[in-house]
């Protein structure tokens, strides 16, 4: 990756002598991103960076300064800033980017994907889970990060558990081995169901085995800016959704009795619990559902890339 940083340069300059193109979308920083740019520039190609996340925090090393001026150089340099959020927009502009040249363009959600789960899977992956077909299920899909907030959900589930509640777990990452440990010391290995990572295609099936969806990420410059995909595609399902209060879903979503914020992962189990004690949880569900179909359908995505692209070729033309 290293080396690629210096040859990134001049392969691109024969991509855009082979390709031609009228436009150049990107979505790197340091391996190649303002490399590309600085080519683009020099042609009069013009270059849309798709910003989605504060790239010189996701891992902390040496290289990280020099990762934040490669970030700077993209957001004051590129003819268009898209970010996939509101939040990631506002960090866009404060490191140097342009209010006239900066946008939010929401990223697309296959919704017919996470509305078409089978009628019996959830019945069947309970029953696989060793799960009882009357418990409420609180399910945490997605990487295990080690800012996850998982350790946090666990205790809490430990500390106020009540019959006929459990906790499923999919997907997995950096932390699997010491949640794992965590389920042991506490005694819940019979509440607690890790699924491991499972294919795209079975997401739907077991989203559909929750009672309440739950994202219990640490609130950080990285999570804060981020847009969590897991939280629309928990909406998508029709699943009410606890999370704690991240800046790129608050501004997006605003407040809404279907998607609940904390402050932090020590309240996420209890508000779920709220929410189980609701007694409307469908209704929560379906007014999430609805919230996402309007903004987040592929249709509706893809064009505004495409007028957000097509403006930029007429503008250079």
């Amino acid at each position: 990756r290293l080396l690629a940083v210096f040859r990134a340069g001049r392969f691109f300059k024969k991509v855009l002598k082979d390709f031609q193109p009228d436009v150049v979308v990107s979505f790197a920083v340091p391996t190649s991103g303002w490399q590309s740019l600085r080519v683009s520039k020099k042609a009069g190609v013009p270059y849309l960076f798709r910003a989605l996340d504060v790239s010189h925090k996701i891992r902390k090393s040496m290289f990280s300064p020099l990762i934040l001026l490669a970030e700077k150089y993209i957001y004051r340099n590129a003819d268009w800033v898209s970010c996939n959020n509101a939040a990631m927009e506002r960090y866009c502009i404060e490191m140097g980017a342009s209010e006239d040249t900066t946008s939010v363009e929401n990223p697309p959600l296959d919704l017919v994907r996470f509305s078409s789960a089978r009628p019996d899977a959830a019945t069947e992956i309970r029953s696989k889970l060793g799960i009882p077909s009357d418990a409420h299920v609180i399910l945490y899909m997605g990487s295990f990060f080690y800012f996850s907030g998982l350790p946090e959900l666990i205790q809490s589930f430990s500390f106020s558990r009540r019959d006929g509640e459990y906790l499923l777990l999919i997907g997995g990452g950096e932390q699997d081995s010491k949640l794992r440990q965590l389920v042991s010391e506490l005694g819940l290995h019979e509440y607690v169901k890790f699924t491991g990572f499972i294919g795209f295609d079975l997401l739907a099936d077991y989203l559909k085995v929750a009672t309440v969806a739950v994202n219990p990420m640490h609130p950080s410059a990285v999570s804060n800016t981020a847009f969590p995909n897991k939280v629309i595609q928990y909406m998508a399902t029709g699943l009410p959704v606890v999370s704690t209060e991240l800046e790129g879903l608050r501004m997006t979503f605003g407040d809404g009795d279907g998607l609940a914020f904390v402050d932090d992962a020590t309240q996420v189990y209890a508000r779920a619990q709220e929410m189980l004690d609701g007694g409307n949880l469908s209704e929560l569900g379906k007014s999430n559902q609805s919230r996402v179909q309007a903004d987040f359908s592929i249709a509706k995505t893809v064009e505004a890339m495409s007028t957000r692209l097509s403006n930029l070729i007429e503008e250079a033309a």
